[in-house]
């Protein structure tokens, strides 16, 4: 037997957060209707009661249930970047993405600058559409300001979440510090994004095995 309580909270789940997400908007039945209808499924109702109880045909419920099995959830991320140095002098700064779902690193770059532009390329880069992006946690550099004029829903940040990508430049600058804190003078760019991909995707292994 369904619970009342467990039926009404799963709907309201539905409702605020399942069909905003998915912008489903149904023609023939409201959306509170489809919503109790998907609740009861979810929590083992057979279609065949649930036309009878709710008035939605098993067909309808069959077809926005498909709809959810395409459903991703929006990335939330945090954003942070910081120095890496080369024996000669030469200065990048490394700029990581670190999502807050998995705790993986999905996105590295390496540049001569901080720049709005920097942001983009590297969130373009690690696949992540800017546009479709639920959340950015970033620090207070002025350079994520760009997100704003992009429209992009993100919040400047001091501790709290945005943590987990200091947690991981902690991990990456103990491994440094084997190093002299920087790499050897004949490192290039591209053997140190190289180094330093390879470093984050053990990182992300090793997590993973927690």
């Amino acid at each position: 037997m369904i619970s009342k309580t467990k039926l009404r909270h799963l709907t309201a789940l539905m409702l605020s957060s399942v069909f905003s997400a998915l912008n489903l908007s149904p023609r023939f039945h409201t959306i509170d209707e489809v919503a109790k209808a998907l609740s009861a499924y979810y929590l083992g109702l057979s279609l065949r009661r649930i036309e009878a109880l709710f008035h939605v045909p098993r067909n309808t419920v069959q077809y926005y249930w498909r709809k959810l099995a395409n459903y991703s959830s929006p990335p939330r991320v945090a954003v942070d970047e910081t120095r890496i140095r080369v024996v000669n002098g030469l200065l990048y700064w490394l700029w990581v993405v670190r999502d807050l779902n998995t705790g993986k690193v999905v996105a590295v770059r390496l540049s001569e600058t901080r720049s709005g532009l920097d942001v983009i390329l590297l969130l373009e880069g690690g696949g992540i559409r800017v546009e479709e992006v639920r959340e950015i946690l970033h620090d207070g550099g002025p350079w994520y300001n760009i997100l704003s004029t992009l429209g992009v829903n993100h919040e400047h940040e001091t501790f709290g979440k945005r943590n987990l990508v200091e947690q991981m430049f902690r991990s990456l600058k103990l491994r440094l510090a084997s190093m002299d804190k920087h790499f050897p003078h004949n490192a290039s760019k591209v053997t140190i994004l190289r180094w330093v991909k390879a470093f984050f995707t053990l990182y992300n292994l090793l997590q993973q095995g927690e």
